[in-house]
């Protein structure tokens, strides 16, 4: 930004912005504990189940852990659109029990120590994901950055490329004082779209070949951005959307101002 520039806020996420997460590190922390305080329990209740309990009850552990850290992770996968908490569950959830039974490794209580360290790191690792957010709301425009680890990205949006401007806030938010703002402009910065699709497919009997497959689909933009595209989390999200619409009317007020005090000089000039 130009030292000419006048800041008026600048905004981080709020703490508990991110509490998703944090909930997701406590989960695989407390399913750890779980694993290394009762294997034994987990052992004998599959050993009395008929017929699979003498198959499974050596297993059993595993697969109960693999169920408990996949699942939820894949879940989150999913709702995120980052499969990269997926790879996680299938790196601590499948991939190291079963290298750790192949090489002969004892996986208890191994195990829940490898899933204690990966709910330290991972709440580590999103507060530091949280701080590297930082908004700045100026008289030109807003001024997003995201200061990773691995990466830095910076978004400057001019009040003139702004068409709407988007207050949200979900339950914690309005119990803890914070919510998303989010500029949506001409380009569709700010917009995601959610889609309902519906298919119809008809098959062949027996000895009938061919078929036909009818598929329709709506979609409805919707306000959405990622963390480091829109104002996420913020405190007191609504100073924030009140700073940013009188900006916008001062910035579309200059023009106007400017061309008056022109045309006032130049007729006291004459």
């Amino acid at each position: 930004m130009s030292s000419e520039t006048n800041v008026k806020m600048v905004l981080r996420p709020h703490p508990l912005a991110f509490s998703g997460l944090y909930i997701l590190w406590a989960y695989i922390a407390g399913v750890s504990l779980f694993y290394i305080l009762g294997k034994d329990m987990i052992v004998s209740s599959a050993s009395g189940i008929p017929l699979i309990g003498s198959l499974v009850a050596g297993a059993a552990h595993l697969i109960l852990w693999g169920i408990l850290i996949l699942i939820p992770l894949t879940i989150v996968a999913v709702v995120k659109i980052a499969w990269k908490y997926f790879l996680l569950g299938l790196l601590i959830g499948v991939v190291a029990p079963a290298l750790m039974a192949y090489f002969g490794w004892p996986t208890y209580p191994w195990l829940g120590a490898v899933g204690l360290a990966t709910s330290v790191l991972g709440a580590l690792f999103t507060e530091l994901h949280r701080r590297a957010h930082v908004y700045y709301i100026t008289d030109r425009g807003i001024v997003m950055e995201y200061r990773g680890l691995t990466k830095t990205i910076r978004r400057e949006v001019l009040y003139s490329q702004i068409t709407d401007i988007v207050l949200e806030k979900g339950l914690l938010g309005k119990l803890f004082g914070f919510g998303n703002v989010i500029p949506i402009t001409g380009s569709g910065l700010g917009l995601g779209a959610d889609t309902a699709n519906v298919g119809v497919a008809v098959g062949g009997g027996k000895g009938v070949k061919g078929g036909v497959i009818v598929m329709g689909g709506r979609g409805v933009n919707v306000p959405r951005a990622r963390t480091f595209l829109m104002l996420y989390g913020v405190p007191k999200p609504e100073e924030a959307y009140n700073t940013i619409v009188e900006a916008m009317r001062e910035a579309e007020e200059a023009p106007y101002l400017k061309k008056i005090l022109k045309a006032i000089e130049e007729k006291g000039s004459v």
